[in-house]
């Protein structure tokens, strides 16, 4: 069965009673007041690829995968990028959610886990190959994952899409006196 969901800039919407579906078999999405499941760019682009969801246009056509692409990466930077981890991690079998207070994050929960008996495993941040990093950037987001005690994962994709994962602790630089 495939599922009708509405698009939005940065989301997409699908009716509370279809989405139930959706939500209780991957835990895709999050429940809204107002009766729906939100999904967010990745799992809308992940799910839609997995034809498991439709998203009509106007005219009630059908949104081709490559249009929600170019929509969610005209809304969202380093959407692509971003979109490649998600999905390298979700077919390893996690469950993987958008930190809720830096989207710039990955929260990343133990394969199989449904909402209720959720085990956060780490924050992953996700970096291009080749692209320069802010060292004390860095540094801010190794002392936020040490704040709330969780395993801090780099995930580095390559420019064929490849993901590499690094695991990464605390630095302490300290200045050394060579002069004597």
């Amino acid at each position: 069965m495939v599922i009708v969901t509405k698009l939005y800039d940065k989301y997409a919407l699908i009716n509370d009673k279809e989405g139930n579906t959706v939500y209780s078999q991957g835990w895709f999405g999050k429940h809204t007041k107002s009766g729906y499941i939100k999904l967010n760019p990745y799992e809308t682009v992940l799910l839609l690829e997995r034809k498991k969801i439709d998203i009509p246009d106007k005219k009630e056509t059908s949104l081709p995968l490559s249009e929600v692409v170019a929509h969610f990466s005209n809304n969202i930077p380093d959407f692509l990028v971003r979109f490649l981890l998600y999905k390298d991690l979700r077919n390893r079998g996690y469950v993987v959610k958008e930190h809720v207070e830096n989207g710039n994050y990955f929260e990343l929960y133990e394969r199989g886990a449904t909402p209720n008996q959720a085990k956060h495993l780490a924050l992953v941040v996700t970096m291009a190959e080749g692209v320069l990093f802010d060292i004390d950037e860095i540094d801010l987001i190794v002392s936020q994952a040490k704040e709330i005690s969780k395993q801090l994962i780099f995930a580095v994709i390559d420019s064929l899409g490849d993901v590499s994962y690094y695991s990464v602790s605390e630095l302490e630089f300290t200045k050394l006196d060579i002069n004597g």
